[in-house]
């Protein structure tokens, strides 16, 4: 019994200390509306390959979102940031069935009250920052103006039906 409870504790210690140069924000930075996977035929053949996860969030904070990384089981990407507008039901037919969210061009920052999808992309080996947990799944970690690395867990994935390109 003694080694039962002496294993979770080094167990749980070890958990705090592999998170030690990261943290979590007290007031959230953004708020997750949703996190799904579905993947979609690319147009162009130059473009990254998407990963299929998608993360849609409200940019809450007062200062720009700077950069986001996606640590997730295909291990640590870059993520793409654009600016997402909700797609309204009269202009669904200008769209793919299944598709919710329509994307502006990049470009302009990232402001407190924009909704924001963030899709993880494969683009190579990207070595993970010291600060960054090696053993941590599901998290988006981000930089914001001024700050360090900061982390969300995404706890639920959801899975919606693939789209081909029209």
């Amino acid at each position: 019994m003694r080694y039962v409870v002496c294993s979770i504790a080094v167990l749980l210690l070890g958990t705090v200390a592999a998170f030690a140069g990261t943290k979590k924000p007290k007031k959230g930075d953004f708020r997750l509306l949703e996190a799904y996977t579905q993947k979609m035929v690319q147009g162009h053949p130059s473009a990254p390959p998407p990963t299929g996860e998608h993360f849609i969030i409200v940019w809450q904070a007062d200062v720009t979102l700077e950069t986001m990384f996606w640590r997730g089981k295909s291990g640590f990407m870059m993520c793409m940031i654009q600016k997402a507008h909700k797609i309204a039901k009269k202009d669904a037919k200008n769209f793919p069935p299944g598709l919710d969210y329509r994307v502006d061009p990049a470009g302009e920052d990232i402001k407190k009250g924009d909704t924001v999808q963030i899709i993880p992309v494969a683009r190579g080996k990207i070595r993970i920052p010291d600060e960054i947990p090696q053993n941590s799944k599901n998290t988006l970690f981000y930089k914001k103006s001024g700050s360090g690395w900061l982390l969300f867990p995404v706890t639920k994935i959801t899975k919606k039906r693939d789209l081909a390109a029209s």
